[in-house]
């Protein structure tokens, strides 16, 4: 005859017998496996990486990966950010807007050269395609001043500090050594659509543009940045 402990411990067998069953079976039942595949309802995350069969890292979906900004982030075979896409939103306590989105593609081990981009600062918007030059390497001055630049940056407050910091520093050598806009093709700040062509040091030589009032240019400028021509219906 069974005793009173003997019948607690057989219980407590079957207790775990039947919970590790029903544990089972609620796994089994919550993915649905297909050829190695889990279907989710629903993923919470700070970061998923997708990787490769080696195991590197071909895209990132982040919530803070930069700039604060979440974002979807994409890396070549050799492990190098080459494009993202970002956007990022919020007002200060004023109520002015700091907002801005970002689909890139980048040079091999290098930066931005494909961006469309979309800008607005408190009453200012600015969106558009850019196409960027960057020369294949850089030399030993230019990387120092980029160095120097990123230095700085850590201090800027404000991205106006930011902005003017970077004009400050890229201003020292020729962007050809560094980075040149060539085209930039959106509506401007004002307002306008417009579409400008630069030179190989990122200077506007000419820009097709129809005003906010719906008024059309063609415009003409020299390496100064001083009109020499423009063109009106």
């Amino acid at each position: 005859m069974e005793t009173k402990l003997e019948k607690e411990v057989r219980f407590l067998k079957i207790y775990a017998v039947v919970a590790t069953l029903f544990c089972a079976m609620f796994f089994l039942t919550a993915f649905s496996l297909k050829n190695g595949e889990q279907k989710f309802e629903e993923i919470t995350a700070n970061r998923i990486k997708i990787v490769d069969a080696n195991g590197k890292v071909g895209l990132l979906l982040a919530a803070d990966y930069k700039k604060d900004a979440p974002g979807v982030f994409f890396f070549n075979q050799e492990g190098t950010e080459s494009g993202a896409l970002f956007y990022h939103g919020t007002r200060d306590k004023d109520g002015k807007i700091n907002a801005y989105s970002l689909l890139t593609m980048d040079q091999y081990k290098s930066d931005q050269i494909v961006v469309l981009q979309y800008d607005h600062m408190g009453d200012q918007k600015r969106y558009g395609l850019v196409i960027n030059d960057r020369p294949d390497t850089i030399g030993p001055q230019a990387e120092k001043l980029l160095e120097d630049l990123r230095v700085a940056l850590q201090s800027a407050k404000t991205d106006e500090e930011a902005q003017a910091l970077r004009k400050e520093y890229l201003s020292k050598l020729p962007a050809r050594e560094i980075v040149a806009r060539r085209l930039f093709a959106g509506r401007d700040v004002e307002g306008a659509a417009q579409l400008t062509l630069s030179d190989p040091d990122g200077k506007p030589r000419m820009q097709l543009k129809v005003d906010n009032a719906g008024k059309a240019s063609i415009t003409f400028l020299d390496s100064s940045g001083k009109v020499v021509r423009t063109i009106k219906p």
